[in-house]
């Protein structure tokens, strides 16, 4: 079996349709089910079918029915689990392991030390370390472990910390490297160059340009816009693929609307797709 990458979610944190929002994009996915994007996730499907989800976000039901489909599997319940950082999107979705819904038991849980130290402070996400439902393995960047496998190096992100660091991952299989960073402040000289130097890039697309939210401070949740990401990474040897979107990222729409046009090279990334390692 050959290890690959699932691509179980790409939109921003509040998803789409977006909690709250009444907007003709929001409205289109509520209306038709083909509209909507689960919260950025992607899973490992190692070289024996073992799988690491990474990042439990509020779609994490929906997503390990997926994955189980995709990866073939009887058993819903994924093999490790990784978090990125401790922003809604990418940690909720672990209220599910809990006794009130799957009551997993011993699950591995990759996160740095101030990713561990978070859950391990508050509640409900304590409980799962007290009662053993998952085991912490500590996730240093810099530092390559392995999983079924397939080598996985953490690195730091540059992006807000309010309550944890933020790591993205070069994900090694037999083939091809993978980088996925799905949340970013800004481009680093240091992240343009991991991005130029993979076969395959998932990268932060949340807004398009500095129009999108008007009346919004973007200041105070910085991503790099895309338009902006096209031109620093021009050239780039792989794929670049944006995922993490806002709903009100014009990327958003389907093919056949008013979606921005992208270079060669360039793509947005689908709820479902798949690369292999």
């Amino acid at each position: 079996m050959s290890a690959r990458i699932l691509v179980l979610g790409t939109a921003q944190d509040g998803g789409v349709p977006h909690a709250g929002c009444d907007c003709a994009t929001c409205l289109a996915a509520h209306q038709d089910d083909t509209r909507r994007r689960r919260v950025a996730s992607v899973a490992l499907v190692g070289e024996t079918g073992r799988t690491l989800v990474v990042d439990a976000t509020p779609d994490l039901r929906s997503q390990l029915h997926r994955l189980a489909l995709a990866a073939g599997r009887d058993r819903l319940a994924p093999d490790a689990l990784l978090l990125t950082h401790a922003h809604v999107g990418h940690y909720l979705g672990l209220a599910f392991l809990g006794r009130e819904a799957m009551n997993v038991v011993g699950t591995p849980l990759w996160a740095t030390a101030s990713m561990g130290a978070f859950l391990q402070s508050n509640r409900p996400w304590s409980w799962l370390v007290e009662r053993g439902q998952v085991v912490l393995e500590a996730l240093e960047p810099g530092t390559p472990f392995t999983f079924d496998g397939v080598r996985l190096t953490p690195f730091l992100s540059p992006h807000r910390g309010e309550d944890t660091d933020t790591v993205g991952l070069e994900i090694e299989g037999p083939s091809r490297r993978l980088l996925y960073v799905p949340d970013a402040d800004e481009l680093s000289p240091d992240l343009v160059q991991r991005i130029r130097a993979v076969d395959v890039a998932l990268v932060d697309g949340t807004f398009h340009d500095a129009s999108e939210l008007p009346g919004r401070d973007l200041s105070a949740i910085p991503h790099p816009f895309v338009a902006e990401s096209v031109e620093a990474l021009a050239g780039a040897r792989g794929e670049v693929w944006f995922t993490h979107l806002n709903h009100s990222n014009a990327l958003i729409h389907p093919e056949t609307e008013q979606r921005p046009q992208l270079p060669e090279g360039f793509g947005v990334l689908e709820d479902g797709a798949a690369f292999e390692l």
